[in-house]
């Protein structure tokens, strides 16, 4: 008997492969600068005239989130009145500061941050040169609180808000008044008010 013939098969439909995209949620790392980063930034210390930024900073941030914002103040100035005798007085003045930001909560690209700051500032003051011991000496130390809300444009870009109030205060000022004979006043100073001094800043980093 010979071989049935085999029907022909209907043609098969074509495979159709979908691809499915997931986007990956945004993380908060990558908005913020990676490893160590320094930023240079302007601003305004309130209350003031926006026509002119009087506030600059530079941030140093760890690869951990903590940043500090160091200030040195050297300086020196000298003056003369001249009314037919010349009188000349000079000043100087030391200081040495830093505040740090600790991260409290990061949220996209928003930061909420804990401010401490310690700073210690010397002025020594000369009336007049050509006069001995009428030296003025104010030496003062402060310690401050605060918070900060930070918001990142990009990864390299941020705008700050700041608001810091001091919270211990210690003064020493020596004032001469002749010869022998010196007036010293110390002064402390311990309060928990929030009378915030607020900082708008925009800062660059690398």
């Amino acid at each position: 008997m010979p071989p049935q013939p085999i029907p022909p098969q209907p043609p098969q439909p074509p495979v159709v492969t979908t691809t499915v995209t997931t986007n990956a949620p945004e993380t908060t790392e990558a908005h913020r600068p990676e490893g160590f980063a320094i930023g240079i930034g302007v601003g305004y210390r309130f209350p003031t005239s926006l026509s002119t930024p009087n506030a600059a900073s530079v941030r140093f941030r760890l690869p951990s989130g903590l940043t500090f914002e160091p200030s040195v103040v050297l300086a020196s100035t000298s003056h003369t009145v001249d009314t037919g005798t010349p009188m000349g007085g000079t000043s100087t003045e030391l200081g040495v500061g830093a505040l740090a930001r600790f991260s409290l909560v990061a949220h996209r690209r928003t930061d909420l941050e804990l401010l401490a700051a310690f700073n210690v500032d010397r002025l020594n003051t000369d009336p007049n040169d050509d006069q001995p011991d009428d030296n003025t000496t104010i030496t003062a130390t402060t310690v401050s609180y605060g918070v900060a809300v930070g918001w990142w444009i990009t990864q390299h870009l941020q705008i700050s808000l700041s608001a810091t109030n001091p919270i211990v205060s210690y003064q020493h000022q020596r004032e001469e008044n002749g010869f022998d004979f010196v007036t010293v006043t110390n002064s402390t100073t311990f309060g928990a008010i929030f009378n915030p001094t607020v900082t708008a800043m925009i800062h660059l980093y690398n």
